[in-house]
């Protein structure tokens, strides 16, 4: 029995879109067992061993090592353990997870998240489109679970999310919280025009943003939630958040009023 099972990746010279790591597979199965585990590429089926060296036996938490920027779908389906990949992934990393903890030590490709409903994805580096978004024609993006993100993130961040916390460190891209049903999004950066569609959604924004002329204001307080949810972020994940955002005032905009929706934007009052 090991720590840690580790997997290094063997050369990979094109994209890869992997299905099936999941360290709950591996917690009672050998090294040459691991080897042999099915994995979907695409339509076809390969053996865990044809793409990686496997050291490490009868263990829920897996380190990936090597080369992984092109290979997509990594930690999707996640059912429980850890996983670890040290380097940057492509698209689809931890879709569909529902439980377990993937820890990106980089960055990641779009679609990261997509359609969770449970477990934790951390990414230390940055994010691309849709992080926690939907399913291309499914109604519901993310719908439990938790996406802390240390870098910037793109477009759609949390596109119909339904539950869970995303939390994003840097600035994101444009429709931000679109068509959200309900969940929190934190943004410690900046964004423009979040919530569109927004039903019942928290959007939590700490330096600027550009509020749609569909919301309207509401009132400034600062919210207890807030605090807490930010102290939390200290707390769990070692987020650097300084004491003046924990404790700031905050203006609240109630909408998507085009939509119509209960969902609300909450904009730090810069300076206070």
């Amino acid at each position: 029995m090991s720590d840690w099972i580790t997997l290094t990746a063997r050369d990979i010279s094109s994209p890869l879109a992997v299905r099936g790591i999941d360290p709950a597979r591996f917690a009672e199965l050998s090294e040459a067992d691991i080897a042999r585990l099915p994995v979907s590429i695409g339509r076809q089926q390969a053996a865990l061993g044809d793409l990686f060296a496997v050291s490490g036996s009868r263990a829920p938490r897996v380190r990936i090592e090597g080369s992984t920027s092109l290979i997509s779908g990594l930690g999707a389906g996640m059912t429980g353990g850890e996983l670890e990949i040290h380097g940057d992934t492509g698209t689809r990393t931890g879709a569909g997870m529902r439980a377990g903890a993937l820890h990106i030590r980089g960055s990641v490709g779009d679609d990261a998240g997509q359609g969770m409903s449970g477990g934790l994805l951390r990414i230390d580096g940055n994010a691309a489109n849709r992080l926690g978004g939907n399913a291309p024609g499914a109604a519901k993006g993310m719908t439990g679970g938790e996406i802390i993100v240390a870098g910037t993130a793109g477009a759609e961040v949390g596109a119909r999310m339904r539950r869970g916390l995303v939390a994003v460190v840097g600035n994101v891209g444009r429709e931000a919280g679109r068509a959200m049903i309900a969940g929190s999004l934190v943004v410690l950066g900046s964004c423009e025009n979040p919530g569109r569609g927004n039903k019942r959604g928290s959007i939590v924004v700490g330096t600027s943003v550009t509020v749609p002329p569909t919301y309207q204001y509401a009132c400034t307080y600062q919210p207890p939630h807030v605090r807490l949810m930010l102290r939390y972020l200290v707390r769990r994940f070692g987020l650097e958040i300084d004491n003046s955002l924990i404790d700031s005032t905050f203006r609240r905009y109630c909408g998507d009023a085009g939509d119509p929706g209960k969902g609300e934007i909450l904009e730090r009052v810069s300076g206070v």
